[in-house]
């Protein structure tokens, strides 16, 4: 595969074949491979995975060139070797996150404790319209608060991750979502982070 110019085990790659993650036959190999010790990782950070040109060597030390086309974007679980005996896999770097999670249960308490059970029949359903508001308005004012900070994010049912530096800044963001935070709990944690699609930013 690779160039004789370069290094003999220098081995250049510029596709993605697939992704064990997203692909089921590409992750059916993945683990057919895998049981054989036929797979090896490529580990790079998520600002590095925009990069169309790298230089990585493998868990198993082999050293790859991956030169793609030019807005690509190498993605969690990406495939950019296969071979018989051999695939190489792309794993983005487990990095500290910031994790919102939108109390739900604190305005439908809040709720049950002033109504009682025979207002749910009769015209008492402003209060839903007032409570449904507030929760649409929280993850909106949440973006709206962190995209400021030219931060992406990542929406995952109730939840709301972005990457933070230090574990310090969770406060700076509590005291940014102001009056909020009676209806959020804010957490750190390490994972592998890939924003939405198409919410990218440019970050500093």
């Amino acid at each position: 595969m690779g160039n004789n110019n370069t290094a003999s085990n220098m081995i250049t790659v510029n596709s993605v074949l697939g992704n064990i993650r997203r692909d089921k036959p590409m992750q059916e190999r993945y683990r057919q491979m895998s049981a054989r010790s036929m797979t090896e990782i490529v580990r790079i950070h998520r600002m590095e995975s925009q990069r169309v040109r790298m230089r990585k060597s493998t868990d198993k030390g082999t050293d790859i060139a991956i030169t793609l086309p030019p807005g690509s974007r190498l993605r969690h679980g990406d495939v950019v070797l296969l071979a018989d005996n051999r695939m190489v896999v792309v794993e983005l770097e487990p990095e500290r996150v910031a994790v919102v999670k939108i109390k739900r249960d604190t305005l439908h308490g809040r709720h049950s404790n002033h109504s009682r059970s025979h207002d749910h029949e009769h015209g008492h359903h402003h209060h839903h319209d007032d409570e449904d508001n507030m929760l649409l308005q929280i993850p909106v004012r949440i973006g709206h608060t962190i995209g400021n900070l030219h931060r992406p994010i990542k929406l995952e049912g109730d939840r709301i991750y972005f990457p933070i530096q230090a574990e310090s800044e969770l406060d700076m963001f509590r005291k940014l979502f102001g009056h909020m935070n009676e209806h959020l709990e804010i957490s750190g944690d390490k994972i592998v982070f890939e924003p939405e699609e198409g919410m990218d930013v440019h970050e500093h």
